[in-house]
């Protein structure tokens, strides 16, 4: 019988079958290894992405200048934003909005907060925005300020001129005289003929002060949201927040932790 005809050997048979599971052993250890390093890699660029992602308090502040109010969903019981229900009660114009978000996104973002900023600069740029903001609004207010329309002016005269006429009716009862509505309302009216376009006009301008009364409270939560931001860039702690992360996230997760027989060490991280 020939030499390679014989049969192998069973302690051969035994370490090779030994080598091939430990090697299958060492690759899905691998395989999973890899698979953790990936996980864990992402995991740290979803954070450092919504750490640094602005958008969601843009589209808040978006929102909030056009005085969408949110709503639960019936449905879903999910809170949703939803327009104003009377457009007409708007503070700002289309126009309005658009450059203050405009001015927003010049500030609120992650090139600001990966800045590193000392609090001498922080106030310069501080004092720079609040004084930009205060100029761009002001100079054309007419424009980005909402002014009721011809049409909106004459309904807001007619609920004037109503509201005369409920007041005389209500005064007549009290005092238990007669009350005729129709002469009532043509008295009202004569005292407006010849006044008409001078009553819009004071009615264009009430409202557009009321609109601009509104100017403080915008200035003022939007510029504290530019100093938040400001503040996250304080001395890079914005950049130093993500750079501890990450260094204790490699001294959790970045090695591959070793297999020990018997008792188990505790490890423990100062």
């Amino acid at each position: 019988m020939y030499e390679e005809d014989q049969p192998t050997p069973i302690n051969e048979v035994a370490q090779q079958v030994g080598v091939h599971s430990a090697a299958n052993q060492n690759n899905a250890l691998a395989i999973q290894n890899q698979q953790m390093q990936y996980q864990q890699e992402e995991q740290e660029k979803s954070l450092a992405d919504a750490q640094l992602d602005c958008e969601e308090t843009l589209t808040r502040i978006n929102h909030l200048l056009k005085q969408d109010v949110v709503k639960v969903d019936e449905e879903t019981g999910i809170l949703t934003w939803h327009p104003i229900s009377d457009p007409k009660k708007r503070v700002l114009t289309d126009e309005g909005v658009e450059t203050i978000m405009q001015f927003a996104r010049w500030y609120i973002n992650k090139e600001t907060l990966l800045s590193n900023f000392d609090e001498k600069m922080i106030n310069r740029r501080m004092l720079e925005a609040s004084l930009t903001l205060s100029a761009t609004l002001f100079l054309k207010y007419e424009v980005y300020f909402r002014t009721p329309s011809q049409e909106e002016c004459y309904c807001i005269l007619r609920k004037i001129i109503d509201g005369k006429i409920e007041s005389k009716e209500k005064s007549c009862k009290l005092m238990k005289k007669p009350f005729d509505r129709e002469a009532t309302e043509r008295e009202i009216l004569k005292s407006f003929e010849g006044r008409e376009e001078y009553e819009i006009e004071k009615i264009r301008s009430e409202k557009r002060k009321e609109n601009l009364r509104e100017f403080e409270k915008i200035f003022r939560q939007l510029i504290h949201l530019i100093e938040a931001t400001h503040n996250r860039a304080w001395r890079g702690e914005e950049r130093g927040s993500l750079r501890r992360h990450f260094n204790i996230s490699e001294v959790i997760g970045g090695k591959p932790q070793q297999q020990f027989q018997g008792r188990k060490p505790s490890w423990r991280i100062f």
